[in-house]
């Protein structure tokens, strides 16, 4: 009883995290204002005319549409785009045998037992992600972001697992490029069940909201990540989407982490009077 409190606690301490999280996020989408990229360069310029540029730094909020004159291409769905997360992990299983003690019902006395069964994992085979600069369309005109540092809310494009009969002569092709596994990845009682691919992206000519700091310090006004503390964030989802769901967030984070502390107080204090 006493354990069960005290994991309630510390579930807790967990969602009360997540709530001030969300809160954070919520409070900073709520109080920045949304720019036009026409008003943001209005400003920027009275700013650079009157105190020289390279000094312009201003947290924004802006929509528009991506585009890119040279875009990337996806590693594995080999589609165009601005960024791009990719993934490939060997899951496995393996047969296991583990000692452990208990207690004797029949004895009292504490006897060395040996478990065995069958345990499933995966490990890392490739990762990687690649972005590039893109400029946000919006009624007004234009504007260059650069996505370095940002919390990018990408789309999946691909989720698809290999069996291990896949693998010719130690390699795995997927989307055109070949990955090396290599003839030995099986070893003892661990067998390759297969691979997952997994690759998710920033696609051109979608809708984005962007949450960063309109800045010249790097010669050229763009959108990139903040100097001081602030959110970076990149995401295909409408302001609005956000903030109902940072409000989702909060909600079950404050009054779950109550009712965990509540619980898990009152099982402890249980546990110590018994």
């Amino acid at each position: 009883m006493g354990i069960i409190g005290g994991i309630l606690l510390v579930v807790g301490i967990i969602l009360l995290v997540i709530y001030f999280s969300n809160k954070r996020k919520f409070e900073e989408m709520y109080t920045v204002e949304t720019s036009t990229t026409a008003a943001l360069r209005d400003v920027w310029q009275g700013v650079a005319d009157e105190i020289g540029a390279g000094s312009f730094e201003q947290k924004t909020e802006i929509n528009g549409v991506i585009e890119c004159d040279q875009p990337i291409e996806s590693e594995l769905a080999k589609e165009r785009c601005v960024h791009y997360r990719m993934s490939v992990e060997r899951n496995w299983e393996e047969d296991y045998e583990e000692e452990y003690t208990e207690k004797d019902p029949a004895s009292g006395r504490m006897v060395r037992k040996t478990r065995r069964g069958t345990r499933k994992g995966s490990d890392s085979v490739a990762n990687n992600s690649r972005s590039t600069k893109f400029y946000v369309r919006d009624e007004t005109g234009t504007i260059l972001v650069d996505p370095e540092g940002a919390n990018i809310d990408v789309e999946q494009v691909i989720d698809r697992f290999e069996p291990s009969s896949s693998v010719s002569r130690g390699n795995i092709s997927f989307g055109g490029r070949s990955f090396s596994i290599g003839t030995s990845r099986d070893s003892g009682r661990r067998r390759t069940l297969g691979y997952h691919f997994k690759e998710w992206l920033l696609p051109l000519n979608r809708r984005v909201y962007i949450m960063g700091s309109a800045s010249d310090r790097s010669g050229e006004l763009m959108i990139q990540k903040p100097r001081e503390k602030g959110k970076f964030l990149i995401s295909l989802k409408s302001e609005e989407e956000l903030i109902a769901s940072a409000k989702s967030g909060m909600t079950w984070g404050l009054y779950g982490a109550i009712a965990c502390f509540i619980i898990g107080i009152v099982l402890m204090i249980l546990q110590f009077m018994r």
